[in-house]
């Protein structure tokens, strides 16, 4: 770890794991100056669960179904002050069912949902 300002901030390439009600979710991917940067892939039981693209403050994410066909799609931004830090979704978030057919399209503005379409008849 790299010390700046009297704080320890995570730098370089890290494993993170998480647990949940399923069992354990590893995260691997890199820091800089405290922040994550770059390509994080996370995993589930050793399938690819979701692909995080982080750059500067905008993060494009995709999550995957366990036969590796993609689940949804989006992007979110972080904000950061003084006081607190705010991550919100932003523009479209797409849907998809197990076959990777798009099921229904969420429009996100400053995190909230503003509309949304739906594929299914």
């Amino acid at each position: 770890m790299k010390v700046e300002n009297k704080w320890q901030k995570r730098h370089g390439k890290w494993k993170e794991e998480y647990s949940s009600d399923q069992g354990i979710l590893t995260a691997v991917g890199k820091y800089k100056m405290g922040e994550k940067v770059g390509v994080w892939k996370t995993t589930f039981e050793d399938q690819l669960y979701q692909k995080d693209k982080i750059r500067k403050n905008v993060t494009k994410t995709k999550l995957y179904y366990p036969n590796g066909k993609i689940m949804k799609k989006g992007q979110s931004r972080l904000d950061i002050s003084d006081v607190q830090r705010h991550w919100y979704y932003f523009g479209d978030w797409k849907f998809y069912d197990e076959n990777g057919k798009l099921r229904y399209i969420k429009k996100y503005a400053d995190g909230k949902k503003i509309d949304s379409i739906s594929f299914q008849k």
